[in-house]
């Protein structure tokens, strides 16, 4: 019998999204198509991504109540909109609820790409508002607001587009690097090694914001930041995620 991801039960297991469903319904008021990229299948496929292992308690309460922060949070801070052009974003956030809504995200996805599942598995209790928040060594969120890009469409020039992608990044010695995009709102999620030193992660996580230039550290001390846009386009943070795909395998399959 199938057991909730989350709470372990053999209750009735219903279907969670792993993009929340607002967005999805945000994507089909603009009229867009529903498209993700899918790594096991290395394509762009269409429809609602969805996992069947959480059951309906957890799915309808503690992850839905979830996904109404992000929701408002999105809203508040403007993002939500189908082309951001401003060059600076104003971002309030309750750290917890944010760290905890981009943790189930970025879990749910990983469980469909059979990448990383595991590393969120002590996580879950925080996930479900139950356990301790994880030390900064354990888990670090740095944020970024991408550069505008022109791009043609349809006849209109869209600098931003909302596009939402969930990826992860290349390999690190000692941490795996998760993303988290809504349009131009880049969330990076460093899960670091087991028993990496404080000292070790606070580097690491000095070395990606300097790496991706105009990247903030959110933290759980401040309930608001602003955030001015990189050098580094939403565009140009894609074609780093398909050149990433390209070289996993080249590796697995050589010339």
């Amino acid at each position: 019998m199938t057991t909730c991801a989350y709470c372990g039960c053999e209750g009735t297991m219903t279907r969670e999204h792993v993009i929340p469903s607002f967005i999805y319904d945000f994507q089909k008021k603009l009229g867009s198509k529903v498209l993700g990229w899918n790594e096991v299948s290395q394509k762009m496929i269409a429809g609602e991504a969805k996992v069947r292992d959480v059951c309906a308690t957890c799915n309808n309460k503690v992850l839905g109540d979830l996904d109404s922060y992000g929701k408002e949070t999105l809203e508040s801070s403007g993002i939500l909109v189908a082309d951001y052009k401003k060059r600076d974003l104003e971002l309030t956030y309750d750290f917890d609820q944010l760290a905890r809504w981009l943790l189930k995200i970025s879990f749910n996805s990983s469980r469909t790409d059979g990448a990383h599942s595991s590393l969120f598995s002590k996580y879950i209790p925080y996930m479900l508002g139950k356990g301790i928040r994880p030390k900064s060594s354990e888990v670090a969120i740095v944020s970024y607001l991408a550069a505008p890009s022109p791009l043609e469409v349809d006849g209109e020039k869209l600098s931003n587009p909302f596009i939402m992608r969930i990826s992860y990044g290349q390999p690190n010695e000692v941490y795996m690097l998760r993303i988290v995009s809504f349009g131009p709102l880049f969330f990076f999620l460093q899960l670091f090694e087991q028993d990496v030193l404080a000292g070790h992660a606070a580097s690491a996580t000095r070395r990606l914001i300097k790496d991706q230039c105009g990247s903030v550290e959110l933290l759980p001390t401040r309930k608001w930041m602003r955030l001015q846009s990189g050098t580094a386009s939403w565009a140009d943070l894609y074609t780093a995620q398909v050149s990433r795909v390209r070289d996993l395998n080249r590796r697995v399959w050589p010339d």
